[in-house]
């Protein structure tokens, strides 16, 4: 890390006037270098890993151009990003996400949106169209390609390398032609709809309300080389110059490219351009954008059928009410093969029950608990303890657990019952907008929990050893502020039991382990996938609350 953040307190005034006018007007992204269960290295973007938090945390330390670096070096982080959109007010503009301004529905409309800051902190004249493109195996032809295709339409084009098989484009906006963050989504969409149309490799960010780009004069995360401005005359020269980086050494390689971007003439950046230059694009896709922004062809709702009630029993369901089902799809106009397709394929799910929402429930069996957990706010730890019983459960929490009906008789039918069938992990991460991790053993993170974004599995002949690593990983993934649920497996109390050994030390390890959790601000809930008894404990301990 140290070379390249020397790299970037060497070209630092060459970076910063793209992220300061004079204050900071742009979000700011990195890539971080992140050690995985299996001692690999390897690279995720912070924005997404680590969650809206992080980036909050980010613009809120950033004022100064110096900052930049402090924050870099505190998070590992490399491959400096910025937003195409500029913002009066970066903070405020942290909160264009999904939950908040319902992208995806009707409701993600800025001139109607009632919060006025966010609405009105868009920086229009500082705003563009920034375009990925990928052309490895024809990087001249695809250049002269765009730039035939901006001079027939009289658009504003700069560009500047990513790496030796691809570039990036900054399209200038129309002078006055919008005012907010849903306005300069519609100008994407259009022009990446016009390049498709031209047969032009683009990569298609065009419903991305803050897209992101790596910043002229960063260096890419693998070659280490700097993202070089270049115009017509220069373009040879900047493939030339990334090429003879490449080849060498990578401490040789920082210094020079210190030598080079310090040196280097080009600038990226555009004038904006009238609003004639883009009307006949606008015409052509304005309308199917806010479709698409709206996500209008993805919100068709089935049609309702008065079978409903019965089809949702599931598994339940007996072969008297199959039929009477049928009857009624089809006096509702199904085919028969259709009304049999549907009640077949009810009959292989599991129930549907209604969710019950956290401060109201009853908790009756163990079905229950995904249901009442989906409905807990992030940040949580979901802390799952093989084979504990009511009496094992309050000492380790010194409350009192909720008993609710057994189900399972074995860690299989309990990780079904918890995850799988309820879909779990995919749901928490949609209900809440974050991401979601699951550590413990190879067999149920393959088997039942493979849906979260972050699997981190442990395989040992010990048990002990098992979930030492598993308490290793917990301990990291609690410092990663993105992940907004984590599961914990832990298997040394069924291990005891099944071999008739002593659990005072199987316990000591969970009650310090509860202990550790119990003090960080992480929503708490402890249970068993089985019990050996008619019920296991349900315990949930909320330190925090969202709306």
């Amino acid at each position: 890390m140290e070379p390249a953040i020397a790299y970037y307190e060497e070209v630092l005034d060459r970076i910063a006037p793209y992220f300061f006018s004079p204050q900071l007007v742009r979000l700011v992204g990195f890539q971080q270098l992140i050690i995985s269960s299996i001692y690999q290295v390897k690279r995720e973007d912070a924005r997404s890993s680590k969650g809206v938090d992080y980036v909050r945390e980010c613009v809120s330390r950033i004022s100064l151009p110096r900052d930049l670096l402090d924050v870099m070096r505190s998070w590992l982080a490399f491959d400096l990003n910025l937003t195409c959109p500029a913002f009066a007010n970066p903070l405020v503009a942290t909160y264009i996400r999904k939950s908040y301004c319902l992208i995806g529905t009707k409701y993600f409309d800025c001139h109607n949106c009632p919060r006025t800051p966010c609405r009105e902190n868009l920086l229009w004249n500082q705003s563009f169209v920034g375009l990925d493109v990928d052309a490895p195996e024809a990087l001249d032809k695809a250049y002269h390609q765009y730039l035939d295709f901006f001079e027939a339409r009289d658009w504003s084009a700069a560009f500047k390398l990513s790496s030796l098989k691809g570039f990036h484009v900054r399209v200038g906006l129309p002078r006055d032609a919008g005012s907010t963050p849903f306005d300069r989504n519609i100008f994407q969409y259009a022009v990446i709809r016009e390049l498709r149309k031209a047969g032009l490799p683009v990569d298609d960010n065009s419903l991305d309300p803050v897209p992101i780009l790596r910043a002229p004069f960063a260096l890419h995360y693998k070659h280490l080389t700097p993202s070089l401005p270049f115009d017509e005359h220069s373009f040879s020269e900047a493939v030339e110059t990334l090429g003879q980086l490449s080849r060498m050494r990578e401490m040789e390689r920082i210094r020079e490219a210190v030598r080079t971007t310090k040196s280097w003439k080009h600038e990226w950046k555009t004038e904006q351009v009238s609003p004639s230059a883009f009307k006949d694009a606008l015409e052509r896709w304005r309308s199917e954008a806010v479709r698409a922004i709206f996500r209008e062809g993805h919100t068709g709702t089935r049609k309702e059928t008065r079978a409903s009630m019965i089809l949702r029993r599931g598994r339940e369901m007996t072969d008297e009410e199959a039929l009477q089902a049928k009857s009624v799809l089809i006096g509702e106009g199904r085919s028969e093969a259709l009304a049999n397709r549907i009640v077949s394929g009810a009959r292989a799910r599991e129930p549907k029950r209604a969710k019950p929402k956290v401060e109201e429930v009853t908790l009756e069996d163990q079905s229950d608990v995904p249901e009442v957990v989906l409905n807990i706010p992030p940040p949580l730890l979901f802390l799952l303890i093989d084979n504990a019983t009511i009496r094992e459960m309050r000492e380790l929490t010194g409350g009192e657990p909720i008993p609710v009906k057994s189900l399972s008789s074995n860690t299989n039918e309990g990780m079904v019952t918890l995850f799988r069938s309820p879909r779990f992990f995919k749901r928490y991460g949609q209900r809440w907008n974050t991401k979601t991790a699951y550590i413990g053993g190879l067999h149920s993170a393959y088997l039942y929990c493979a849906a979260a974004d972050q699997v981190l599995s442990v395989k040992e002949t010990s048990p002990w050893e098992r979930d030492a690593k598993v308490v290793d990983e917990m301990e990291r993934e609690l410092d990663q502020r993105g992940l907004g649920a984590i599961v914990v497996h832990l298997l040394g109390l069924d291990y005891c039991k099944d071999n008739n050994l002593p659990t005072e030390g199987a316990m000591l390890v969970f009650k310090r382990l509860t202990k550790a959790a119990l003090g960080t601000n992480r929503n708490i809930v402890l249970t068993s996938d089985h019990s050996g008894e008619p019920t296991v404990p349900f315990f949930a301990l909320l330190t925090s609350q969202k709306s």
